[in-house]
């Protein structure tokens, strides 16, 4: 009665799994849609303002473009507006002045100040005290333009998620919830304000000096921050966070948070609105003069400017090393030749390795003694009859040797110091001379 139950149930399962896969193969081969593919267009491969380009010059404006602040004569540069893209404040103190200087005369200069990375409520910032982390220089160069102008860039949790063009509501800062989890009771009317905007961009306006309405910008939540002391802007957005103008000189120095006019954002909202605006600024001269990449630092130029007391003992420690270790090796021998030793090279360094290995000298001394008492066997056999001290006593007398240098160098144990170990050899050499001289005659 068991066994039609589990069919039943073995078909069931089956049946269900035969229709989640044809499911499955339907919208995955049957339901077929088109999707968008983003391809970058060849023209533009290298040319982050193009769009921004042809806007002005379709405006009538002159347009030079420059791949670097240094590829622009900065002392012979003619009236109109400069945009630097996305240089974020790198350039050195000459070039600040040089374009300070040019914006006195009546020009506009666009420029990203540096980031800081830190936030700007003041607030919130812990205070200086006794007790001060170590920090590390920076690898770059300082923004002379933005601290000429007391504005860095920082980042923000909180911006607008709408742009009124009446009186806009300040920006605000999360409140902390209550630890007890209940709210004040006008939680509802300030959360619209300080709520968080979930998407990746926020918006702003700024009414432009000439212009008839608000531009909409579309900000992110790195913001525009003051340092310390930090200068008065001539007009700027509600919050003074996306958008900066001073006055200087003739000229207006003009502080963005973010390029608003390469290819992806110029078409967005009023930004290129807020371009032309811009570059009628200066109304004495239609040109304008865009810098598209950054003049980066050389990564040596910037650990050097950042640590160079640390790279300087360094530098003193390794040649330090390098004298000590040439005092210990010396310096390099040439490459030996291929040519065959003297045999007396071979003899004088195995004697050498034999001396300084364990039982080395021993072994020496012990070949020198019986290399003697092999030619004594030969030439005076009937001292070979003789015990120790009475060979000792005949060889003295017969061939005037110290009798203690004969009983050093027949039985006492190699000398320690190389100069009772010479004294030895020596001695037995003396021996071997006077029986090998006889035998040659």
């Amino acid at each position: 009665m068991k066994k039609p139950v589990l069919s039943n149930s073995l078909i069931a399962a089956a049946t269900v799994l035969l229709a989640a896969l044809c499911t499955w193969l339907w919208f995955a081969v049957m339901e077929q849609v088109w999707e968008p593919q983003r391809r970058l267009s060849s023209g533009l491969a290298g040319k982050p303002m193009l769009a921004a380009t042809q806007l002005l010059e379709r405006r009538g404006y002159q347009v030079d473009v420059y791949k670097l602040l240094g590829d622009a004569n900065l002392d012979n540069l003619p009236d109109g507006t400069l945009i630097l893209a996305d240089n974020n404040g790198r350039m050195s103190d000459a070039q600040a002045r040089q374009l300070l200087a040019w914006v006195r005369r009546g020009n506009t200069l666009v420029a990203q100040p540096r980031w800081s990375g830190g936030d700007d409520n003041d607030d919130e910032r812990p205070a200086p005290g006794a007790k001060r982390k170590f920090r590390l220089k920076r690898l770059d160069e300082e923004d002379p333009l933005g601290a000429h102008a007391g504005v860095t860039m920082a980042f923000a949790n909180d911006m607008r998620d709408s742009c009124d063009t009446g009186i806009a509501p300040p920006r605000k800062h999360k409140h902390p919830a209550s630890p007890d989890g209940d709210d004040d009771g006008d939680d509802d009317e300030d959360h619209a304000d300080s709520r968080e905007f979930a998407g990746e961009y926020q918006f702003t306006c700024v009414t432009v000096p000439g212009g008839s309405y608000p531009l909409v910008l579309e900000t992110s939540d790195e913001i525009l921050s003051s340092l310390t002391p930090a200068r008065q802007a001539l007009w700027s957005d509600p919050d003074a966070v996306a958008l900066r103008a001073y006055e200087e000189g003739g000229g207006r120095l003009v502080m963005v948070a973010d390029n608003f006019f390469n290819n992806a954002r110029l078409p967005r909202y009023d930004h290129a609105q807020l371009l032309l605006a811009l570059a009628a600024q200066n109304t004495a001269a239609k040109r304008v003069f865009i810098v598209q990449d950054i003049n980066a630092t050389p990564w040596y130029l910037a650990l050097w400017r950042s640590g160079s007391m640390a790279l300087s003992a360094l530098a003193i420690l390794v040649l330090l090393l390098l004298w000590r270790a040439m005092r210990r090796f010396g310096p390099l021998l040439p490459e030996p030749s291929g040519t065959r030793r003297a045999l007396l090279e071979h003899i004088e360094a195995s004697g050498n390795w034999l001396w300084k290995a364990p039982g080395g000298r021993a072994l020496l001394l012990a070949a020198a003694r019986r290399e003697t008492l092999a030619l004594l066997t030969r030439r005076a056999p009937e001292l070979r009859q003789l015990d120790g001290n009475a060979l000792c006593a005949r060889l003295a007398r017969l061939h005037g040797i110290d009798e203690t240098a004969l009983q050093e160098a027949l039985h006492a144990e190699a000398g320690a110091h190389p100069a009772v170990f010479v004294r030895q050899i020596r001695t037995l050499q003396q021996v071997r001379t006077s029986y090998e001289h006889s035998e040659r005659q």
